[in-house]
């Protein structure tokens, strides 16, 4: 299924300030990665990008690595921002088939299994939804952030030209590897509106994006305050003014 010495998939998690985090969520993640693909005939690699954290959050996932087949940790000491890690992770990393995830586990790897399809049929940009109807909430944000959250991704959806995305923020979501060459180098969102600029990239490189079911549980230890909505809102404004400005190459 892969090519010698190339991983089937790489995740790619971003993390800061994991080292203390109450619950062991990473170490959770990692175990039930490594569970989960056990079984699975693909070879695949873990990449945590330490987005400059204060703690010892590097000495952390080194001490979980036996959880999973192959584990590599990108130490950076100056904090820039999750999507400039993802941007990082995505990059170093060598997969056909590239997922992003979080940290917590909010979305479980056990939702890889609505995946594996689109991903041998040949699509390159595969989503994971809570907003679809076979979608599961296990357990649900404050209400005040649900509201921000739905009403955010209805503007989203008209300022990007995303319509018909019910869930454009999911932290769940595989590129192929071609993907990953033609839309990340694009990127210049370094914290919150990554997701966006993703999905909007992807839709004016005339890749299909294929939007599937999740099962989420919220961790209830999310860094995102009101201030992440305002700073969110802050990139949309920021990407489309890039958009209008034709300072992409939308060239597949």
């Amino acid at each position: 299924m892969e090519q010698i010495n190339k991983p089937y998939l790489s995740i790619i998690i971003p993390a800061y300030n994991e080292g203390g985090r109450k619950g062991d969520e990473l170490k959770k993640n990692l175990q039930e990665i490594g569970s989960h693909l056990r079984g699975k005939k693909i070879s695949y690699e873990v990449i945590v990008v330490n987005d400059g954290s204060n703690d010892n959050t590097t000495e952390a996932v080194q001490a979980l690595a036996y959880l999973v087949t192959k584990l590599e940790i990108i130490d950076r000491k100056e904090n820039k921002g999750k999507w400039y890690s993802v941007r990082e992770g995505f990059l170093k990393a060598n997969g056909k088939f590239r997922l992003i995830t979080d940290a917590d586990g909010a979305t479980s790897i056990v939702n890889m299994e609505n995946f594996w399809r689109e991903m041998e049929n040949g699509e390159d940009v595969i989503i994971g939804s809570r907003d679809l109807e076979e979608s599961n909430i296990k357990k649900h944000q404050p209400r005040w952030k649900e509201f921000l959250g739905d009403a955010g991704n209805i503007f989203i959806q008209f300022m990007m030209g995303l319509r018909g995305i019910k869930d454009t923020q999911c932290g769940f979501k595989v590129l192929s590897e071609k993907a990953t060459l033609d839309i990340i180098p694009q990127m210049q969102v370094d914290r919150w509106g990554g997701d966006f600029e993703m999905l909007m990239l992807a839709k004016k490189m005339g890749y299909n994006i294929v939007e599937i079911p999740v099962v989420w549980i919220d961790a209830g230890q999310s860094l995102v305050g009101i201030s992440g909505y305002v700073n969110t809102l802050k990139d949309l404004f920021q990407v489309k003014w890039r958009m209008i400005s034709n300072q992409y190459k939308y060239k597949k």
